[in-house]
């Protein structure tokens, strides 16, 4: 039953699915079309709202590829990659292989889902070599498969944004405490339950033999190239380039400044970049070797580059047109103070299709949503957690986010999604019943 249900999707997927770039312009032009036809906003004034709301995130997409560049940097480092090596030589058998990638994407992705997207995909490469036997893109789905916890770890950035001193919402809902959202009964709850029930479910997803695809040999050939001798340092800027001097000096220059900034203000988005960033660069041997990697992590990149002012643009025919209202509306009447979180979880679910960034999403959604929260006598607390675990758990189909992990692993969008699919479901049944269970 289920093979036959994965083989359906997969199939799906490779007939239908087209590339995430012209996913982005099909989702606008769905937007337009909507805001025509429900809103009836004018073509002229959605191309307006849409060209001048092109670049309004910029600063959220350099940090979002700071995010994932300092985690490639970091998880392609000599000490990290070893590590990765080391460990992927655990599992003995197809199914212990799938149970224990997801495992392991559960905790880096807690841990920085930007370190996950890298890790979790160089991971993958490394059992696809080790373990030839087992389907690649299961692996590499149980590789991607811990980004549907991202809004229970602790790169989460709505709960971060919200107990940042200073942002948008300050004045309106004050300071949300760590305490209260990713580390609440509710979130703890779906987190732990969610990185036991997905590694399982991962390893229910094997497909029949006929039907398996296994890793493609040429992935790995520039790896297997015998390594360059070093040559001599023969020049003073060679030398300066390589001293380790430089490279520990800037390690602890920034290392004091995060205990200072930790101590007094706790975690937030900025401050995790940093940390990954000073990591990466005291693992690396040198400022240049990390240079050169942050140079090949650009690449990982590319399409939150391209694609973000995209989603931007989305973000600004929605709010223009009043599009997101509407949505919202038709789900939030049917609410009240006991059910008001499940729609903020369901709203949440269809605006990620337009818009798949939780910061930006929350630029989206709050402003009209705390209201009606406060009308109601909804804590603050569970809107945002609704809205973040709505984004959370739609991360593990979604296009955009699976960029990095494809443009690594090597593998087409539509293997990936054919099989997370089935984790999607499974994740919506976890978060719902805690979300209904647990206030």
């Amino acid at each position: 039953m289920i093979n036959r249900l994965l083989m359906f999707f997969v199939n799906l997927m490779q007939k239908y699915l087209p590339d995430p770039f012209t996913i982005a312009w099909l989702i606008t032009l769905t937007v337009v079309a909507m805001a025509l036809g429900i809103t009836h906003t004018p073509p002229l004034k959605i191309i307006n709202d849409w060209g001048l709301a092109f670049f309004d995130i910029l600063a959220f997409a350099m940090q979002m590829a700071l995010v994932v560049v300092t985690g490639y940097a970091l998880a392609v480092s000599k000490p990290i990659h070893n590590f990765l090596k080391r460990i992927v030589l655990i599992p003995k058998t197809p199914v212990q292989t799938v149970l224990f990638i997801a495992f392991a994407s559960m905790v880096l992705y807690y841990l920085n889902w930007g370190l996950g997207l890298i890790a979790g995909a160089l991971l993958a490469k490394e059992a696809g070599k080790h373990h030839p036997d087992v389907d690649f893109r299961l692996l590499v789905t149980a590789s991607f498969s811990g980004i549907i916890i991202t809004h229970g770890g602790l790169s989460a950035s709505i709960p971060l944004l919200i107990s940042t001193k200073g942002h948008f919402l300050e004045k309106e809902i004050g300071l949300i405490p760590l305490s209260q959202t990713i580390f609440g009964a509710q979130s703890l709850t779906i987190t732990f339950l969610l990185a036991v029930f997905i590694p399982v479910a991962c390893t229910l997803l094997f497909p029949k033999k006929e039907n398996a695809v296994y890793v493609d040999p040429a992935l790995f050939a520039e790896e297997e190239k015998p390594a360059e001798a070093p040559q001599a340092l023969a020049t003073l800027a060679d030398r300066i380039d390589e001293s380790r001097i430089l490279k520990w000096s800037l390690g602890l220059f920034g290392a004091v400044f995060l205990a200072q900034q930790i101590w007094a203000k706790g975690i937030n988005l900025n401050i995790l970049i940093l940390l990954f960033l000073m990591l990466g660069i005291i693992a690396h041997g040198s400022l240049l070797d990390y240079s050169k990697a942050v140079g090949k992590g650009a690449a990982s990149c590319a399409g939150i580059i391209l694609q973000f002012p995209f989603y931007a643009g989305i973000m600004g025919i929605m709010k223009g047109s009043g599009l997101v209202f509407v949505i919202s509306d038709w789900l939030l009447g049917m609410s009240n103070y006991d059910t008001f979180q499940i729609y903020c979880y369901l709203s949440s679910l269809v605006i990620s299709i337009f818009v798949p960034s939780a910061g930006g999403h929350w630029v989206v959604q709050a402003p009209f949503m705390l209201p009606a929260a406060a009308k109601l006598g909804v804590e603050p607390w569970k809107v945002a957690m609704g809205v973040a675990w709505g984004e959370s758990i739609w991360n593990i189909v979604c296009p955009f986010w699976a960029l990095p992990v494809l443009a690594i692993a090597k593998v087409g969008l539509r293997d990936l999604i054919g099989f997370s699919v089935l984790l999607f479901l499974v994740g919506n049944v976890v978060a719902i019943s805690c979300i209904w269970l647990i206030h």
